[in-house]
C-alpha cells in the first residue's frame, strides 16, 4: 500500500514441512479473507446509511455494484532443503478426472517458495537476507557448495540473530549466537564448528588407541600414551575419557 491506497493483500504462509493439501488450506484462507471483505463492506454501508435509494438486489447482497475486493496474494515460504513433492494446485490433488469435468472446476495454485527450485541467479532478486537464508537452507546437505555461497556472499560475515536462530532451526546450523549479539559472522562460525569437530574426531581416534594398547598389551593409559607420543594439552582432553 501507499498513503492513500491499499493495492492487495500479502499474505506469507510459513512451512517447515511439506503440506500435502497446501492449496486447499491456502484457498480457505483467501476465501475467509474475501468474505471477512464483503462483510465490511456491508457493515460499512448499513452505518453510512447509504443503501437509499439502492436496488434490492444490492440491498440483500451488502455489497454494492460499485464495491470491489482486494486482490488476496499468499506465498508459501518452504524452509527446507528438500523438494517439495506435495500439489501445488487444487486439480493436482484429484485423482485421474475427465477434461470436461476439470474446465468445470476452477483451479487453485499455490504460490510457492522452495530453496530447492531456486536457481542461483535468481537469489539475486531478494532484497532482504531472506536470500541468505534461503541460499544457506538450499545447500545446507551439500558442504562443498555452502562452503561456494559462504566464501561468495559478504553478507554472510554479519548475518542477523533472527536469521541464524531460523537456520539452526530448520536445517540444525547448530551456529553458536552469543548473549546480546545482534549478527554473527556464520562463515566464521562454520570454520569453527568444522574445526571442533575435526578436533573431536581425532581425539576419539585417539582414545581409541589407547584403549586398544590397554586392551591388548595390558598397558595403563600413562604407558599408552607415552609409546604415542601424546602431547600434553591432548592428555587433558584424553584422561577425563578413559
Amino acid at each position: 500500500m501507499d498513503k492513500h491506497t491499499a493495492y492487495l493483500l500479502l499474505a506469507i504462509e510459513n512451512q517447515s514441512n511439506i503440506h500435502y493439501a497446501m492449496p486447499v488450506k491456502n484457498m480457505v484462507y483467501d476465501a475467509l479473507q474475501y468474505a471477512k471483505q464483503v462483510e465490511e463492506a456491508a457493515a460499512s454501508h448499513k452505518r453510512s446509511g447509504d443503501y437509499k435509494g439502492v436496488g434490492s438486489d444490492e440491498y440483500l447482497s451488502g455489497f454494492m455494484k460499485e464495491d470491489c475486493l482486494l486482490p488476496v496474494v499468499t506465498l508459501v515460504v518452504y524452509f527446507d532443503s528438500k523438494e517439495w513433492d506435495g500439489p501445488l494446485s487444487i486439480h493436482e490433488m484429484f485423482a485421474k478426472q475427465d477434461k470436461r469435468v476439470l474446465n468445470l472446476i476452477p483451479d487453485y495454485k499455490v504460490n510457492l517458495i522452495a530453496p530447492a527450485f531456486i536457481k542461483d541467479e535468481d537469489f539475486g532478486k531478494f532484497r532482504s537476507s531472506l536470500k541468505e537464508v534461503l541460499a544457506f537452507i538450499k545447500y545446507a546437505r551439500n558442504k562443498d557448495e555452502l562452503k561456494r555461497i559462504l566464501d561468495e556472499d559478504a553478507a554472510f560475515r554479519c548475518l542477523g540473530r533472527d536469521e541464524v536462530e531460523v537456520l539452526n532451526a530448520c536445517v540444525g546450523a547448530k551456529i553458536l549466537v552469543n548473549k546480546g549479539e545482534e549478527a554473527v559472522d556464520v562463515c566464521l562460525a562454520i570454520q569453527q564448528m568444522n574445526e571442533e569437530a575435526a578436533q573431536k574426531e581425532r581425539i576419539s581416534t585417539l582414545l581409541q588407541s589407547i584403549k586398544n594398547l590397554m586392551d591388548n598389551l595390558g598397558m595403563t593409559a600413562e604407558q599408552a600414551m607415552n609409546a604415542m607420543g601424546i602431547l600434553e594439552q591432548d592428555r587433558k582432553r584424553i584422561q577425563p575419557l578413559i
